[in-house]
């Protein structure tokens, strides 16, 4: 087995995780409209294929996998931190509430209605939101949809160890190619999100196993610097096209991102080593988690400020909220300022949820192995 930690993927966790974040801010005039910011969504393939590789790399080619050790783990790793943004979302629904009933204020639709729903709360408590085509992925804590797809994709790769064993590696890939000619086919065979997940997670998985194979032949430092430059630039440019098939082609690039970004090799990875971006890649599953409650937080007091001043604030153009706080330069100061806001909060739920939730896994472990020494 190979004992390593991917550092330089550890950064790519945090920069796609600050994409998404600019991706759902709208500033008029501000970095937050351009090309690349618009098509960062698709970093949450990204995502897939970084979760399938570093997952196959702890638990891919272990043998005697225990299902209940794993999962728990899995679970204590993510749960915490959905469930505590879940709530957050429903005392801000509350808080809409008092403004619907009190002060005839509507923030964008009413309360407890439509992605905010009753009926959608226990599909998000069991993470099952984006598994059917009877439940809406996009509610609560809209970016959770694919916590959704990830938590259960852990079970799958479990499964996959366990049944197919020596053709493991086949099973991954054949997985990844046939949820993307499904994909390509628009098939209803699976809901759109699970085939995104599967592609790209095991995607990752067969990734991994190829590096694994190859982890020796390490290119050079002029080589990697070369390849990783070519990659980065392909990357960019998949983001903010509009391309047929772009998903498909961007899932493709990003798992030979991950591979070759995987030998450290070049002056790229080695520069994603600096320590602000392996601290936003610490902290990358809380911004993730976080950021879409900050913005409904900050849009809402700029559209009461908007209501009180009669200045258009918050303008809805099309059928999209804006922020408009003077101009472009301004604007895009605010964008840095949310980022600092969104990156502070999210430090403070990586100590007391994160890592709280993980230590409470812990603590069971070692009451579980105290009682069986006993």
């Amino acid at each position: 087995m190979i004992k390593k930690r991917f550092e330089a993927l550890d950064a790519f966790r945090g920069l796609c995780a600050l994409s998404v974040v600019v991706f759902h801010m709208h500033l008029i005039g501000s970095i937050t409209e351009l090309d690349f910011f618009r098509g960062s969504a698709i970093f949450v393939e990204f995502f897939f294929v970084l979760s399938g590789f570093v997952l196959t790399h702890g638990y891919g080619f272990k043998e005697n996998l225990n299902f209940n050790r794993f999962m728990k783990a899995r679970f204590f790793r993510l749960y915490p931190l959905h469930l505590f943004m879940f709530l957050v979302f429903v005392v801000l629904e509350c808080g809409k509430l008092l403004a619907y009933k009190y002060g005839g204020m509507v923030l964008n639709n009413e309360p407890f209605t439509n992605s905010f729903a009753i009926s959608e709360m226990i599909p998000n408590l069991l993470l099952i939101q984006s598994w059917t085509p009877f439940t809406n992925p996009l509610t609560f804590n809209y970016p959770s949809w694919s916590i959704s797809i990830e938590f259960y994709m852990y079970a799958l790769l479990f499964a996959s160890v366990v049944i197919f064993k020596s053709n493991r590696v086949i099973s991954w890939l054949v997985i990844s190619i046939t949820s993307l000619i499904l994909i390509t086919l628009k098939s209803e065979i699976l809901v759109g999100e699970v085939l995104r997940g599967l592609s790209c997670f095991f995607g990752g998985a067969f990734t991994y196993a190829i590096y694994k194979k190859l982890y020796h032949l390490k290119p050079s430092f002029i080589l990697g610097s070369v390849i990783e430059t070519i990659l980065i630039i392909s990357v960019v440019l998949v983001v903010q096209s509009q391309i047929e098939h772009r998903s498909i082609i961007a899932s493709v690039i990003f798992c030979i991102t991950v591979l070759f970004f995987a030998y450290e090799s070049g002056l790229l990875s080695n520069f994603l080593k600096v320590k602000p971006l392996q601290y936003a890649g610490k902290l990358s599953y809380s911004i993730y988690m976080t950021h879409a409650a900050i913005l409904f937080c900050l849009t809402s007091i700029a559209m009461i400020l908007q209501k009180i001043t009669g200045f258009e604030i918050a303008p809805m153009i099309e059928t999209t909220r804006f922020l408009n706080f003077g101009g472009g330069l301004i604007n895009n100061v605010v964008v840095i300022g949310i980022l600092a806001i969104v990156v502070y909060i999210s430090s403070l739920t990586y100590e007391y949820v994160e890592i709280a939730g993980q230590r409470l896994n812990e603590e069971k472990a070692n009451v579980i192995l105290e009682k069986n020494k006993v």
